[in-house]
């Protein structure tokens, strides 16, 4: 039978091994059978598994619980290495490390992070077999200070957690998918401001950025044209990823995976671009072009502006005017593309605007140049009219 118990003390008389004694719970000499040995030793399974223990007794029950895993094909020797390697808080840790090496942003790995440390308060001890749907359900039972879509978002992280750990251990552990419970929410609307307010809210912002840096307000007044760019892509732009003869700008890591973003930018956007690299040093290609220009605050000149930055600077614009509840983000993609939905089909705003493309276009690095430049230039209609019928937000009285 697989495995068996040793101990270092010798026979009094002959001073050779004693030999366990299947079933009896001691160790005996062959030659002297009137010596036993019944307190310390281990149970010795594989290269891997030596274990100690006080008595001869106990270590028959583990090795019996052993051989009994072996004849189920249930044992795995990793469930009793000391550095635990398939313990809730080694596997979380090879995860994170795994998600580092796919196209998603720092922020998506800081919330993954922040999700599995959560869990791993209770669980970073436990074997991943040991966690099953009612672990996962007290979890997401506990009070963590948010709402329904927020832990809707935990349960995505522990889900794609699950997958992961399915997919390489399944064959090795038979470890399978857990069931997760359902959780409902409901999306709040988001709120937008409309054309004439973003317009005001772009001169007070120029008027209170542009002698600080006016790339803080170049960045937002660039958003507020191409709602295809998110905040986080557009602070990451280098000065290399700008092209002004040709009349575009490059986005090589987009939240969208695998898809490289462009924009074809408008006459009047490349003269503003290039005035403001007129005002400033030139810099190297793979410098950020969104940083900031003098040392201040423990800042550093040439440091790319912090994730942020641009919301800081839009609030204290909108705090003048006494606009409020609006993000960077909603002001300037959202207010623009509600405002679209007055003059363009869902499908115009979703190809030339947003950038969230079918598999069909995907297929094609570059989207038709005149169909995204028509739809900027749409953008530029509503403003000079000032026709859209978003509702403002209410202003606080002075």
């Amino acid at each position: 039978m697989k495995g068996s118990i040793y101990t270092t003390q010798k026979c009094y008389e002959c001073g050779k091994n004693l030999k366990y004694v299947e079933g009896n719970g001691i160790l005996q000499c062959k030659e002297h059978p009137q010596y036993t040995w019944t307190k310390d030793c281990r149970v010795k399974f594989d290269q891997e598994h030596i274990k100690r223990f006080p008595t001869v007794l106990d270590a028959e029950k583990h090795l019996t619980y052993l051989r009994s895993q072996t004849d189920h094909g249930a044992y795995d020797a990793r469930d009793w290495r000391v550095d635990q390697p398939l313990s809730f808080g080694n596997l979380r840790e090879k995860f994170v490390l795994a998600k580092k090496k796919e196209s998603i942003t720092p922020k998506q790995i800081r919330h993954i992070e922040m999700v599995l440390e959560k869990a791993g308060i209770d669980w970073d001890k436990l074997s991943i077999k040991d966690i099953m749907e009612g672990e996962i359900d007290d979890f997401l039972d506990t009070d963590h200070g948010v709402g329904n879509k927020t832990l809707a978002n935990y349960k995505t992280v522990l889900h794609d957690f699950w997958t992961w750990i399915v997919r390489r251990e399944k064959r090795k552990s038979g470890i399978e998918m857990p069931e997760f419970p359902e959780i409902k929410f409901e999306l709040e609307m988001k709120k937008v401001v409309s054309m004439d307010d973003q317009s005001d809210i772009m001169e007070e912002l120029k008027r209170i950025t542009w002698n600080e840096n006016p790339r803080i307000w170049l960045g937002i007044w660039l958003m507020s044209w191409y709602p295809k760019v998110r905040p986080g892509e557009m602070l990451s732009l280098r000065e290399g990823n700008i092209n002004l003869s040709d009349k575009w700008m490059l986005f090589p890591h987009p939240k969208e995976k695998n898809k490289p973003k462009f924009i074809n930018l408008l006459p009047e956007h490349i003269d503003m671009i290039r005035d403001i690299q007129d005002m400033t040093p030139a810099a190297l290609p793979d410098m950020f072009f969104f940083r900031h220009m003098k040392t201040k605050s423990g800042v550093k000149a040439g440091v790319q502006f912090g994730p942020k930055y641009f919301n800081k600077w839009w609030k204290k614009a909108c705090e003048n005017l006494g606009i409020e509840g609006v993000a960077v983000y909603a002001g300037v993609k959202h207010s623009t593309v509600t405002a679209l939905g007055q003059v363009l089909s869902p499908e115009r705003i979703q190809h030339d605007i947003t950038g969230h493309v079918s598999d069909a276009f995907k297929r094609y690095f570059l989207p038709d140049r005149e169909r995204a430049t028509t739809a900027t230039r749409q953008i530029n209609k509503i403003r000079q009219e000032k026709s859209a019928t978003i509702i403002k937000l209410r202003k606080k009285k002075g």
